[in-house]
């Protein structure tokens, strides 16, 4: 890193070697591209062209030959240079750093500052990116640079830096430049938020953190905590029993007023617990270690549950917080990060507060679902259970919205679930690789009308068609182009008696097995047409109908003998006629 960045002559004439000389050839160009209005792509493409070594350009920006790593360390040294640069002008006019629009032209020997012009680090940015996609420097360049540009920025100036990171989050996130960055981005964040305060910078580290959720995928271990391993240094420090005595004595009369009572052995056993909740693998280690906890878990929700909250309680323990509360700030949004203070003389007004009783209440579920686990085998599992059933319980009677508050925990809890048997299982990839394309399924088969017998195709062309308004109607009228051919066409000429009255003949015949209620006689539509072919044909026959059967009256008509039925020797027959 460049701790100090010197003037240098215009004219180069004091540099010791062919390196500084085109270090500062290099320079001069990329702090020209940064101050110059226009497209950063565009402007060094025309700019670097042969700016150092044997470095050419094509149309697109990307080099024509790879250039030489002593070129791209060139580059990049010279970028850098320029950065500190602007870093410089910034803190020295009291700009924010990715505001600052630089000196240039005739106001940079006046040490102006042009205000018309594009802020100067976005521009060094987006110039880092480019020359990344490109080839013309490492693909970590960029990545570096937001590096040094955080370390050296104040956290104001951070939240604008990552807002151009935000921005231009796909072209980081593309696979050439990410697998050579991923690991700087990631100690960049890291860094930064060991600087951020988990009270006053929330904001910005829910950003970083969607940031880094964003850029890296679901199954990525690096910050996991694989080892189980637990803030130590998050200690607990009670009172000295000296002077808390004396601080209750002057609480115990507003105590009392309130109705909660809180002597020195509760807030003992009270406070207690959080070494439980800090440590659960060093807390439950001794033999009597889960009965410890039981028992101090007990006396504090027998406490809870014989000292309800109502729905004003947290108006008038707002102070118990310990911190001061915004006007307009909701019960949620007010407590978030707080570490409540340990004084004895509090603890009965934090009691009071529906915020301090679902903190700890949410850490004794946490807890309770880490004890089911089959980790310590001197757990209670079943007392774990009961005890998380009744814990659940006094969430949902703490007010505001207990029950929805409730709900989201349980909720909470479950995906805890899943997510430890994941890490448990060694942290397997989510990602699965893609399925082969289906084949497109066949094409369904074209369901085609069997025409009805005699409706054959029209015999008249489209274009001399007449529509009627009624599908049969015109089928009718177009089976040809004139009545006179119509008349002359005998496909769909009704048969003769002869032909359809063979039906009532053959179902006669007792080898056809044929059943009586499937005979055609039964057939109301078969009776009416062979009743109109018979009063056609034979008006004596059709007269016969009214008083005979259909079977006695057709054979006679047709001049057969009805079959089946046998012949005496006399030439008559054992057959009498109906009735």
């Amino acid at each position: 890193p460049l701790a100090h960045v010197g003037s240098r002559t215009p004219g180069g004439e004091d540099m010791a070697s062919d390196f500084e000389r085109q270090r500062a050839t290099a320079e001069d160009r990329l702090g020209a591209i940064v101050r110059a209005p226009g497209d950063v792509a565009a402007l060094a493409r025309a700019s670097l062209d042969g700016a150092v070594g044997s470095l050419r350009l094509d149309d697109a920006g990307a080099p024509v030959d790879p250039p030489s790593a002593e070129d791209k360390t060139l580059l990049e040294h010279a970028l850098c240079r320029v950065m500190f640069g602007l870093i410089e002008e910034a803190s020295a006019r009291a700009t924010a750093v990715m505001s600052h629009v630089a000196s240039s032209g005739a106001n940079a020997k006046k040490g102006a500052t042009d205000k018309s012009g594009e802020p100067s680090m976005p521009r060094l940015l987006d110039l880092a990116l480019t020359l990344s996609e490109t080839g013309v420097v490492e693909p970590a360049c960029v990545f570096n640079a937001l590096e040094q540009l955080v370390e050296t920025c104040t956290i104001a100036d951070c939240e604008d830096v990552f807002t151009w990171v935000e921005a231009r989050r796909g072209r980081l996130s593309a696979d050439a430049l990410w697998r050579r960055g991923k690991l700087v981005m990631l100690r960049t964040c890291n860094e930064l938020q060991r600087r951020l305060s988990k009270t006053a910078d929330t904001v910005l580290r829910g950003r970083v953190l969607l940031l880094l959720s964003s850029l890296y995928p679901l199954s990525e271990r690096s910050a996991l905590n694989l080892g189980g391993n637990y803030n130590a240094g998050n200690t607990t420090e009670l009172d000295d029993q000296n002077a808390a005595g004396d601080a209750n004595t002057a609480g115990d009369a507003s105590a009392k007023a309130e109705g909660v009572v809180v002597d020195r052995a509760f807030y003992e056993t009270f406070w207690s617990l959080q070494k439980f909740f800090s440590n659960p693998p060093a807390a439950l280690e001794p033999a009597a270690g889960w009965k410890t906890f039981s028992t101090s878990l007990g006396s504090v929700l027998d406490n809870f549950e014989t000292h309800r909250l109502d729905k004003t309680s947290s108006g008038r323990a707002a102070v118990a917080a310990g911190a001061s509360v915004p006007s307009g700030a909701n019960v949620e949004g007010r407590d978030a990060g707080t570490k409540y203070l340990t004084a004895a003389p509090l603890l009965h007004l934090q009691l009071s507060d529906p915020a301090f009783r679902r903190h700890f209440l949410v850490q004794c579920a946490v807890f309770l679902g880490f004890c089911t686990s089959p980790l310590y085998k001197g757990v209670d599992a079943k007392a774990a259970r009961d005890a998380k059933k009744r814990v659940m319980e006094a969430i949902r009677q703490t007010p505001p919205h207990g029950e929805e508050f409730a709900a989201a925990v349980a909720l909470a809890l479950r995906r805890e679930e899943g997510w430890v048997s994941w890490k448990r299982d060694n942290c397997k990839d989510f990602e699965r690789e893609p399925e082969a394309p289906r084949p497109p399924p066949p094409a369904p088969p074209v369901m085609r009308r069997r025409p009805r017998a005699g409706a054959a195709a029209p015999a008249v062309p489209p274009e001399k068609r007449v529509r009627l308004g009624n599908p049969e109607l015109d089928r009718l009228w177009n089976l040809s182009e004139d009545n006179a051919s119509a008349l002359g066409d005998k496909r769909d000429a009704a048969p003769t008696a002869e032909v359809y009255l063979q039906n009532v003949v053959d179902d006669m015949d007792p080898e056809a097995q044929i059943e009586e209620t499937y005979k055609s006689k039964n057939d109301k539509t078969y009776v009416w047409k062979a009743l109109r072919l018979i009063a056609k044909a034979d008006m004596g026959a059709f007269q016969r109908l009214g008083a005979e059967n259909m079977e006695t009256v057709v054979p006679a008509m047709l001049g057969v003998e009805p079959p089946g039925r046998p012949t005496g020797a006399d030439g008559g027959t054992d057959g009498g006629t109906d009735g």
